[in-house]
């Protein structure tokens, strides 16, 4: 399992390798923000790294069920994650990471609709991705349309594509949402990527906050032993540094859970 980095400049340019980092995740944000090919490559080839994954934030529904423009936004990256082939290093395909949005929070929604809707979203995306040779890997979020390991299973046997994927980001829905290797377990080679990040809660069991390794509860120790135990996953992404010194040190406490 390597070591990457969310796109940013935490580590400058040209000292991503030597710091211990071997790949970066990097994002589809609109428009013409969105990177073409050679802006990724101007990124890689600057340290030698491997592209993990790309990542797309859109909600695919609300209340009222499917939201088609944002299906064509992920189909659309879908493509353009296609056309970045090569680039991803330890990945068995090209690996675009979906980050569902919030729930829908009306008071009198039809969780049905939303759940029937976020399978044809899915369903729709993946057919695309099969034929194109990309995983979507799902960052479950204990606030967004996917919120815990169960609900990602219930999705999947719905949609039924070898296509659909999970980015294990542990903070993100562990424990209040599924227990920490209970997770890791079910999902297992459901798993494409991981993150590493931390989570704080407050007195009343919600998030009070998210932030870099060992700033929080996540019991690394045991969610690293689970990766090793119950995944093949090639890369565990940092987010959430906040400086160098954090960056740094979260690596080391990473890499002293793996040695």
């Amino acid at each position: 399992m390597k070591f990457g980095l969310m796109s940013g400049d935490t580590i400058p340019t040209g000292e991503l390798r030597s710091s211990g980092f071997d790949a970066v995740q990097m994002f589809f944000s609109g428009g013409d923000s969105d990177p073409l090919p050679e802006d990724v490559d101007k990124i890689l080839e600057a340290d030698d790294i491997a592209l993990a994954a790309m990542t797309l934030h859109v909600s695919l529904v609300n209340e009222r069920g499917i939201i088609q423009t944002d299906v064509e936004r992920l189909v659309e990256c879908v493509e353009r994650t296609a056309d970045l082939k090569g680039r991803f290093g330890d990945n068995e395909c090209p690996l675009l990471v979906w980050h569902p949005s919030e729930y829908p929070s009306v008071s009198d929604v039809d969780d049905n609709v939303v759940f029937q809707g976020l399978c044809q979203a899915l369903s729709s995306a993946c057919t695309v991705a099969e034929d194109k040779g990309v995983n979507i890997a799902v960052e479950i979020t204990r606030a967004g349309s996917i919120g815990s390991a169960e609900s990602f299973l219930r999705v999947k046997d719905q949609v039924g594509s070898s296509a659909l994927r999970v980015c294990m980001d542990a903070a993100n829905f562990v424990p209040d949402r599924t227990p920490l290797e209970r997770a890791v377990r079910m999902l297992g080679s459901e798993i494409a990527i991981a993150h590493a990040k931390d989570s704080r809660f407050s007195e009343t069991g919600l998030v009070a906050d998210y932030g870099p390794v060992g700033s929080g509860c996540l019991d690394y120790p045991t969610y690293l032993r689970c990766l090793q135990q119950y995944t093949n996953v090639p890369y565990l992404i940092f987010e959430y540094y906040l400086s160098r010194d954090d960056l740094l040190k979260a690596r080391d406490i990473v890499s002293d859970c793996l040695t």
